[in-house]
């Protein structure tokens, strides 16, 4: 329930401060007196997520406006409020604010005084406004609105069936999860298993081996790209060794006539002998030395392509290196742990079991399905007989409404898809409410159904703007009887110029608008005494003064009685 308003410079109202009481509350007023702007700020307090932002209502020339609302909470609203964790009282204060920054109004919102998000507004929004605009009946359009609907009415017998469908969808969605993450497992593992083959087979063909092979083969490009300055060096060295030169002996020229010296001096002394044993010693190895280097000279003499091969293998190594991003010991052990990783098994028993107790959970599924599908045909025709008895009352005498079922793909509320069918002209086929009914059939099957509805749903503000535009005498009647019977549930506003319907109100606000200082205003009026209530009821219904007021009088002594 909305228990008080106030602006604070805002278009055509300026700053005020309005309180309501429960009931049924009407605004009245002449064309362009701001009731429709009125409404406007209810709707731009609570904004809905898809409305954009609108600065229209800011009074030109401020730098600050606000509209604030202060609510009672019904139970809804308070554990919405406690699972957003913000505090709860017995009242709730929503604030909008607008400040003039760099020329361009900021807008924000508040909750108990608390910053909040659009979509936090939005959702606060559906527990306490509910408007009903003329012209504004998309959501009669949208199927889940419809069965919503649907559902609510039979609440009571509807419930125990849709609590089961959904905990039957969510057991057996989870196991289809399962069912389907195993799946994807093996064909994930297949694919991987398959970019392994791959990799191990291209590892293979490169016959790697040895860990230490790039260096050994590095060594040897080094080598032979300097054959012939090591053929040279080592030939040098053998001449100097080994072989005399014209005058000059060699080294071992040299150590051999040593030796022979040695070998008479200690037979002269015996004392020498150790020396001659160490110098013996040094010319075997010598000789040694020698022979190892002509082994060596051995290896100078190859094939010259044998380098272009090694070059091409150095190559092929590197490539392999930056192509997996491994050096050569690494790239060996890669293809071992591949051989290990290539026994890959694929668990055909687990995707059987899981297969077993998906299709189980889909049949248990599927029969609680048709079971809530059954109920809700039959609440269905109890909304159809409710509807048309209402609609033929609210003036449209010819009136046909089916709900007709189309069987969807299972889902958490069930596999119904609902279309609300309407005709009001004999002759004239059923075709969805939203294509074949006009503004003012669609203004008044809105009012028919949350006259059906008002019980299941207290908690909410019903908004009304000019529902009753286009009908008259007994149909008016009919309207402000049902717009009475709802306010026993819920509060309702409801703007009209009609003065029946405005007679029968428990509450009533007139809008006037007044030139003051060159700008224009309007005005809120709370109507508390008769004589200003029979006033604006004689205004409303124009003719002859005196028969206006007579009948104003009329409408009040019968809203009396």
């Amino acid at each position: 329930m909305l228990n008080s308003l106030r602006f604070q410079n805002i278009a055509l109202f300026g700053s005020l401060e309005i309180d309501f009481e429960k009931g049924f509350t009407v605004f009245t007023g002449q064309t362009g007196s701001g009731k429709s702007i009125f409404f406007d700020t209810l709707n731009a307090l609570l904004a809905n997520k898809k409305t954009s932002l609108d600065n229209r209502l800011v009074e030109k020339g401020s730098v600050f406006s606000s509209i604030e609302g202060v609510f009672s909470i019904m139970q809804n609203t308070k554990e919405w409020l406690i699972n957003q964790e913000f505090d709860v009282d017995d009242e709730l204060i929503v604030t909008r604010e607008w400040r003039l920054k760099e020329n361009k109004y900021k807008s924000r919102f508040r909750i108990n005084g608390v910053l909040v998000n659009r979509d936090q507004i939005s959702e606060l929004r559906s527990f306490l406004f509910d408007f009903t605009l003329q012209g504004d009946t998309y959501s009669l359009n949208d199927p889940l609105y419809q069965l919503s609907l649907l559902d609510s009415l039979g609440l009571k017998k509807i419930q125990k069936s849709i609590n089961k469908v959904k905990q039957d969808w969510k057991i057996w969605h989870d196991s289809n999860s399962r069912l389907e993450q195993a799946r994807d497992k093996i064909f994930d593992s297949k694919k991987k298993l398959e970019e392994m083959q791959y990799i191990y087979q291209d590892l293979d063909k490169l016959g790697l081996e040895d860990p230490d092979e790039q260096i050994k083969l590095e060594t040897d490009q080094n080598r032979l790209s300097n054959i012939l300055r090591l053929k040279e060096g080592v030939q040098s060295l053998l001449i100097r060794l080994n072989e005399s030169l014209d005058e000059y002996p060699s080294i071992l020229d040299h150590t051999n006539f040593c030796i022979n010296e040695l070998k008479h001096l200690s037979q002269i002394d015996s004392s020498l002998e150790p020396i001659f044993d160490n110098f013996y010693r040094i010319t075997n190895n010598l000789n040694d030395l020698i022979y190892q280097i002509n082994d060596y000279e051995k290896t100078l003499d190859m094939d010259p392509s044998f380098l272009n091969d090694l070059q091409v293998r150095l190559s092929t190594l590197k490539f392999y290196q930056k192509k997996y991003q491994r050096n050569i010991p690494d790239l060996i052990s890669y293809k071992n742990e591949l051989t290990n990783c290539l026994s890959f098994q694929e668990s055909s028993n687990d995707i059987k079991t899981l297969s077993t107790v998906e299709y189980e959970k889909r049949v248990i599924r599927d029969n609680s399905n048709k079971d809530l599908s059954s109920i809700r045909k039959t609440i269905a025709l109890q909304l159809e007989d409710k509807l048309i008895m209402i609609l033929k009352n609210l003036g449209i005498p010819n009136v046909h409404f089916k709900v007709v079922f189309e069987e969807c793909e299972p889902t958490i509320n069930g596999i119904d898809k609902v279309n609300f069918m309407f005709s009001a002209n004999p002759g004239v086929a059923l075709a969805p409410l939203a294509e074949t009914a006009s503004g003012g059939e669609k203004s008044r099957v809105l009012l028919a159904i949350k006259a059906i509805f008002s019980a299941f749903d207290k908690a909410k503000l019903l908004i009304f703007d000019e529902i009753d535009s286009g009908v008259s005498g007994s149909v008016s009647s009919y309207v402000a009887n049902l717009l009475c019977d709802l306010s026993k549930y819920q509060q309702v506003f409801c703007v009209t110029h009609q003065p029946l319907i405005a007679a029968f109100a428990d509450n009533h606000f007139v809008l006037k608008k007044n030139v003051i200082g060159g700008h224009t205003k309007s005005i809120v009026i709370n109507l508390r005494e008769i004589p200003d209530r029979q006033r604006e009821l004689a205004l409303l219904a124009g003719g002859e003064i005196v028969e206006a007021n007579a009948y104003a009088a009329s409408l009040l002594e019968h809203k009396a009685a």
